[in-house]
């Protein structure tokens, strides 16, 4: 038979545990969708301000020229030729690259749309229909700024969201810009937070696995310490009220028969009085072997108080249950203690009452039956079992 396994049995302290794992699962979501957000806006920032640096370094390189030409050593033209073929190569990243517009919004420069060079883009309006121009002139004039607005990728006509930084280099009258596309940039810091946080998570979730393993063994070995009789190592009365839930439903799907056998030792004040505590103990360590001995794997061996036993467990029929007490009542009384040079052998009563899973009859009236029985054998005689 496929019994309730105690192993299977999982205790109270163990599920706050496994609802301390959610929670902290749950905390682990929360940490990652909060690490992305501060991160790819962290990133967004960095992206913006590195764009803003080139573009002060693109002025750093026009005001070279413009030196340049402030000594005699080059004409005002050959030194704006020579700034605008330096920034026209001065590409960087995927597709970063300088444009420069002149005061009249002529294209001066555009690496990438080399054929848009010395177009006038003063009344020009991107698919939103903003006037890129007036917007880069304004913002420029201003002191520099962000412009969003959409425009052309290499190789398509297509428009995308994008925005530009851009300067203005009053020497010359020019506006200097470039600019990231919005969708490219969300990409690259998906990928890149993605990349982090997946690091983080890794190390993070072998953190708290293993962090969880260390404390569901511990929580394992304090629950089986709350629930294990410190001298013999069977389970007390505590588990039996956690667990008796958990039987009585395996009671109505299966064909066996919840039983309860009570055990008590005979005249077991007398060993302790005659031979000592310490024999005593010895005593109820030795039962508690022989319980566990005889017992079916399924069953649960407790220890319910001082000199009394309880054996729970499914069996096919009172004849089973009866049979593994007598073997239990045998053995313990085949038992040859020694106390110095005396030997002395102790004896035991059991009663035996069957769980009825068809009524509505609780577990403790079972267990009160079982007592019944445990005291009829007592007044018979002891040293037998009742049923």
């Amino acid at each position: 038979m496929h019994n309730l396994s105690p192993k299977s049995y999982r205790l109270p302290l163990q599920n706050k545990l496994v609802g301390l794992s959610a929670m902290i699962i749950i905390g682990i979501v929360a940490f990652v969708l909060f690490f992305y957000h501060s991160f790819s806006t962290s990133l967004e920032e960095e992206k913006k301000a590195q764009s803003k640096n080139f573009i002060e370094s693109a002025l750093g390189i026009i005001q070279h020229f413009h030196q340049l030409e402030l000594s005699a050593k080059l004409s005002t033209s050959d030194a704006q030729q020579m700034a605008m073929r330096t920034l026209e190569s001065a590409t960087y990243g995927d597709d970063g690259y300088f444009w420069i517009n002149d005061n009249k919004g002529k294209i001066l420069i555009q690496p990438y749309m080399p054929n848009l060079v010395g177009l006038n883009m003063t009344n020009w309006a991107d698919s939103n229909g903003k006037y890129i121009f007036q917007e880069f002139d304004r913002e420029a004039r201003n002191g520099g700024g962000w412009v969003s607005y959409t425009w052309p990728k290499l190789n398509t006509a297509e428009e995308f969201p994008k925005i530009s930084y851009v300067a203005h280099y009053a020497a010359w009258d020019w506006l200097i810009g470039t600019g990231l596309y919005l969708d490219d940039m969300k990409s690259n810091i998906f990928w890149a937070v993605l990349r982090t946080s997946g690091v983080l998570l890794f190390g993070f979730l072998i953190f708290i696995f293993t962090i969880i393993v260390i404390i569901n063994y511990f929580v394992h070995q304090l629950s089986e310490l709350s629930v294990r009789d410190a001298l013999t190592n069977l389970y007390t009365k505590r588990f039996l009220k956690e667990i008796s839930p958990a039987l009585l439903n395996h009671s109505k799907v299966t064909d066996y028969h919840l039983t309860a056998i009570f055990i008590d030792l005979d005249h077991f004040k007398l060993v302790n009085d005659i031979h000592g505590h310490d024999h005593g103990d010895k005593v109820l360590k030795q039962v508690a072997t022989v319980m566990r001995h005889n017992a079916k794997q399924s069953d649960y061996c407790m220890r319910y108080g001082g000199e009394e036993f309880v054996l729970i467990g499914f069996f096919k029929n009172e004849i089973s249950a009866v049979n593994m007490a007598e073997m239990i009542r045998h053995q313990v009384s085949e038992i040859c203690f020694i106390n110095d040079d005396n030997e002395f052998s102790v004896t035991l009563s059991a009663g035996i009452a069957l769980h009825n899973s068809q009524s509505e009859e609780s577990f403790e009236n079972t267990l009160k039956r079982a007592d019944v029985k445990l005291y009829e054998a007592k007044t018979a005689g002891r040293n037998r079992v009742v049923i």
